[in-house]
């Protein structure tokens, strides 16, 4: 029985609104995705819409940029059903990476990738193959060099485009993209790493992606400049996760 069914009684309680949440999110609509969720949460009985509903929102701020707010709502989902699915793991490493909090933030998303999902979940996206993103790009960008690890950047973020069918949401498969890319840079094969870049933005104007941000700015901005970087032979240091 998935999410939206209740035997005879119809949608569970706040599910509805969720599916709402994911549909707003695969358009990068930020904003109605969080408004969306949080309208779940309020009506949520049941303890796994509160898993995802928490879990939906904290992602949904992430790439709003309100990072504190989303570490609560990861904390918030793991505590309504402990050890269930990989999602807020995955989104919570994504946190502390970009706090620069590196070995907490691979501790995460190895707990995702232990736990796994489910293809039945709302967000159609696989938690194991944002953390193989995540952790390449850890590997590949990490502001300090004891978590540098060049081999190992390329192997997951290779891995990670290989298994982009198991996500829905367009911002994680370009993520990704362009980690691989960051990875290639890391390795110093900065013309693999600028074909890859110019295939990525390719692939975001031709799907109509261009307008999709991350903290306020478009992802076209953001793989623009990280374009210009591998251009100019210079490996990505930090930033986005």
């Amino acid at each position: 029985m998935g999410l939206g069914a209740c035997a005879a009684a119809g949608p569970l309680p706040g599910a509805t609104s969720l599916e709402k949440a994911y549909q707003s999110s695969i358009r990068g609509n930020w904003g109605e995705s969080i408004d969306a969720s949080t309208e779940a949460i309020k009506i949520a009985r049941d303890d796994e819409i509160f898993f995802y509903s928490y879990g939906s929102r904290c992602e949904f701020r992430i790439w709003q940029g309100q990072y504190d707010a989303a570490l609560e709502d990861c904390n918030d989902s793991i505590r309504a059903m402990p050890d269930f699915y990989g999602d807020p793991h995955a989104a919570r490493a994504r946190i502390f990476a970009i706090k620069g909090q590196y070995g907490w933030a691979l501790e995460e998303f190895d707990a995702a990738i232990d736990l796994g999902g489910t293809r039945s979940a709302p967000g159609g996206n696989n938690p194991r193959v944002i953390a193989y993103g995540g952790k390449a790009r850890i590997f590949a960008t990490s502001t300090d060099q004891r978590f540098r690890n060049e081999e190992m950047a390329v192997k997951f973020a290779e891995k990670a485009v290989g298994l982009e069918k198991g996500l829905n949401t367009p911002a994680y498969k370009i993520l990704n993209r362009d980690t691989l890319a960051a990875a290639y840079a890391a390795a110093g094969r900065f013309d693999d790493a600028v074909k890859e870049q110019k295939k990525t933005i390719a692939m975001l104007k031709d799907n109509g992606w261009a307008a999709v941000t991350y903290n306020n700015e478009s992802l076209l901005e953001i793989l623009n400049k990280h374009l210009r970087q591998f251009e100019e032979r210079k490996p990505l240091r930090g930033g986005i996760y």
